[in-house]
């Protein structure tokens, strides 16, 4: 029953069969909007000769309209068009629609938090590219701001997602697939706002538009061809997904003609917003020089090596709170639409027919003085400074639910770096005292943003060496790894660990097990299985890892296997191997068919199985099943060599000494120094199928490190202010199992943005709830994570209210 009296949408004047249209200026609609947003209130309606749209812009109301239970994504008039040539795309896809959710489950592990490792130094590599241009300009020369962002955005998704160099930094003009996207996007906006009748009379435009399109479906189909031909996908982008992987629901894989619709979604979505989110940043940045020295002192103090490392990207706090802020403000995508699935009432006020169009107008929203404060139109990047204090359904600057932005993380993982990097060399100079003005297509930019830039005299020095490159890649990068500390009595055994692998899981598996062995004092190799058909060694040990797709080899074992099937392996004697295979019960007939094959030739033809094969099932517990193999395999293997097990996670002291494998050049002042955490004389400890849900859930590596500052005397439990690797976090330091409070729990629903699934977390703070559902049945605050994904309560807050691990 409503409580409140049903209320009239406000409206403008209409004028005739134009309706609404002639009150906007159709150079700077979303702006017009805006401008009559303050005018008429947080909800008005507008009609056009295309249809009637609301318009909404107060966190209360946008609240609402985030149910997506009752309202879905509006392909609207502009996508419509840009459809032309993005097609059943991520971006103008209905949900409803098969390729929209195949293609989602397809991409979405390229996009965690974990994924962005693998591309560090991909956007690294395009990053330094700009920062040498601007290093080699005179004094006296300007910088096209959006233009440059747009070349490194459009070079680094082009490197990230399908291993395709445009070269933009190397040309004077920009590449031509840049050109023609930017007017088929203006078309496909000029269209929207056409009537049918002038839109025929159009001719030279609408050839120009096909042209357009034609040559970027020339060249996608070219990237996609040649790397069909080229046989080189061991999915380390987002070709290779698309190509080789299928749709863990339905078994389906993408067709030939959705890959380029994907393709020419991400080219376009992966470097227009962000483009317009760095030129923004700087142009806010050079406006407000208070702002600008507080970055300086966050990027001087956190990136000390000559390139920024994966870790340090993530401790630039202050610079990612102004992206945040600069998205608050123009949010560079400004507006999203919403339709009605059901007849419904918006707000206990306004009621909407089945089919109805809501419009979020995101600058407006992000202006809401009733959430953000009076100041709400200044830049004040503290306001994100406390995550949890972020309304969240008052910013949404990469939309809403299941159909917000899948790249958010790469984006702002770019973003953060490359701004980090500009400041890191250079001072910014505004030389024409710029006004902001706002260009409009399908996003936000500032129009004709110019400035100069100086190098920072404390920071001349630009990284040019691959060496230094090599700084910045982590533990899953493509460079070999460095340790900063010497392993205890390192014996040098060799080990080589071979892959087999098309999608990445079994090459990051070989990766880790290579670190772990180096920390036992192993010279590791690790390569593709083959490289090493008819030539494996004797000396040392051989551990394999591989998977099968179709019952047959990846593509980067398939000589292996012929050689093993077909060659000379009599002479196996003497080699000592252990096999891991990954695959899927879901296809049962060829489930473990390439790792049972390497497993039992290998002993057939006279080799020394060191212990027996493990298996990991994705549709099961694939991280329980790896751990329990890796828990058997080493003291067999330590065993076999007469070695002694110089693992630090193994304890029988008052102190647990720490060493560390780091990017080289993440902390100088921990590059010879080792630590000890006090612990209990009997240390208490988390069982690891506790630590590995955590991983799982936040997206975290077992070996990734991270230094926690805080007060000393308010957080005694915790390591402080200096490397600690998360696995011994979280196994030794917080206890996972404990009963939630309901100051936890408070806390949980405050992240959770899932209306329905708030108002269930709220409901168990009553006493009694709480104390029939929660406390009697001993539920964690891990438990409630994983029962509600919606809550994104961040890694940092769930470890500072975790209780502290008692000894026992």
């Amino acid at each position: 029953m409503l409580t409140t009296a049903i209320d009239t949408i406000p409206q403008p004047k209409t004028y005739g069969p134009l309706g609404n249209l002639p009150q906007l200026d159709l150079e700077q609609p979303s702006q017009s909007i805006m401008k009559l947003a303050y005018e008429y209130g947080p909800i008005f309606k507008l009609k056009f000769p295309t249809g009637t749209g609301i318009f909404i812009s107060s966190a209360e109301l946008v609240e609402d309209a985030s149910d997506e239970s009752r309202f879905d994504k509006l392909v609207n008039a502009p996508l419509q068009k840009v459809r032309s040539f993005s097609g059943d795309g991520l971006f103008t896809s209905w949900t409803k629609e098969d390729n929209w959710q195949k293609a989602h489950n397809i991409l979405l592990p390229s996009f965690s938090q974990s994924a962005m490792k693998g591309y560090h130094s991909m956007m690294v590599d395009i990053a330094l590219q700009l920062i040498q241009k601007w290093s080699r300009l005179n004094s006296d020369e300007s910088i096209d701001v959006p233009e440059d962002m747009t070349r490194l955005t459009l070079d680094t998704i082009g490197l990230c997602g399908f291993n395709y160099r445009f070269n933009s930094f190397y040309r004077e003009k920009p590449h031509r697939f840049i050109k023609s996207m930017g007017r088929a996007l203006d078309e496909a906006m000029n269209q929207s706002n056409r009537l049918g009748v002038q839109d025929k009379l159009m001719v030279k435009k609408r050839r120009q538009f096909n042209r357009d399109i034609q040559y970027m479906f020339s060249l996608v189909d070219r990237i996609i061809e040649e790397r069909k031909s080229s046989d080189d996908h061991d999915g380390e982008d987002l070709l290779s997904r698309m190509l080789d992987c299928a749709d863990p629901i339905t078994g389906e894989k993408l067709s030939d003609e959705n890959i380029r619709y994907q393709i020419i979604t991400f080219l376009i979505a992966g470097h227009e917003t962000t483009s317009g989110l760095l030129s923004f940043a700087l142009y806010f940045l050079m406006k407000h020089p208070e702002k600008l020295a507080n970055a300086y002192e966050e990027v001087d103090r956190v990136l000390t090596g000559p390139i920024p490392t994966y870790q340090q990207v993530r401790q630039l706090k202050y610079v990612r709170m102004i992206l945040n802020e600069s998205l608050r403000l123009w949010p560079t995508a400004p507006l999203f639409s919403l339709y009605a699935k059901e007849d419904t009432v918006l707000a206990g006020k306004y009621p909407l027919k089945r089919r109805d169009v809501v419009n979020i107008l995101l600058p407006k929203l992000h202006r809401d003085t009733n959430v953000w404060g009076d100041d709400a139109e200044d830049f004040k990047p503290e306001r994100f400074m406390d995550p949890k204090k972020v309304p969240h359904h008052a910013y949404k600057p990469f939309g809403n639910g299941q159909r917000a932005c899948i790249g958010q993380q790469f984006a702002m993982h770019e973003a953060t770096l490359l701004l980090g990097m500009i400041l890191k060399h250079f001072e910014l100079v505004d030389h024409t005292n710029y006004q902001l003005k706002i260009k409009e297509t399908l996003t936000f930019k500032p129009d004709k943003l110019t400035m100069q830039v100086r190098p920072r005299e404390s920071h001349s020095s630009v990284p040019l060496s691959q060496d230094e490159r090599s700084a910045a890649v982590d533990l899953h990068g493509k460079q070999s790894l460095q340790m900063n500390q010497t392993v205890v009595n390192a014996h040098n055994t060799p080990l080589l660990v071979l892959y087999g692998s098309n999608m990445g899981t079994a090459k990051g598996i070989a990766r880790d097990i290579a670190m772990t062995a180096r920390f036992k004092g192993f010279q590791c190799e690790v390569a593709p299985l083959d490289e090493y058909a008819a030539k494996l060694p004797k000396e040392g040990a051989v551990f394999i890892i591989t998977a099968s797709y179709n019952g047959n080899a990846p593509k980067n074992a398939r000589k292996f296997i012929k050689w093993l099937k077909e060659g000379d392996t009599e002479a196996l004697n003497g080699v000592k191997y252990a096999v891991f295979g990954c695959g899927d019960t879901n296809w049962a007939s060829t489930y473990q068919s390439i790792p049972n094959f390497i497993d039992e030739k290998l002993a057939e033809k006279g080799a020394d199985r060191l212990v027996q094969k493990g298996q990991g099932d994705a549709s099961s517990d694939f991280e329980k099943q790896f751990e329990d193999w890796h828990d058997l395999l080493w003291p067999v293997v330590l065993d076999a060599f007469l070695l002694e097990n110089n693992d630090r996670t193994n304890h029988t002291g008052n102190s647990l000494t720490v060493q560390f494998v780091t990017e080289g050049h993440e902390n100088a002042s921990v590059a010879e120094a080792s630590y000890k955490v006090v612990i209990s004389k009997v240390l208490a400890q988390n069982s690891s199928e506790l630590v590995e849900r955590v991983l799982k859930h936040f997206a975290l590596e077992q070996n990734e490190q991270l230094i926690i500052c805080g007060d000393r005397e308010a957080i005694t439990h915790l390591p402080l202010n200096f490397p600690v690797r998360t696995w011994d976090l979280l196994k030794y330091s917080v206890d996972l199992q404990k009963t939630v409070t309901q100051s936890q729990l408070h806390e949980l629903a405050e992240f959770t943005v899932c209306p329905p699934h708030k108002r269930e977390l709220e409901m168990l703070l009553k006493d009694q709830e709480y104390e029939l559902n929660l406390f009697k049945k001993n539920i964690s605050m891990l438990d409630l994570l994983e029962k509600y994904p919606a809550c994104e309560l961040p890694f940092e807050r769930f470890i500072e209210l975790l209780p502290s691990l008692k000894g026992h």
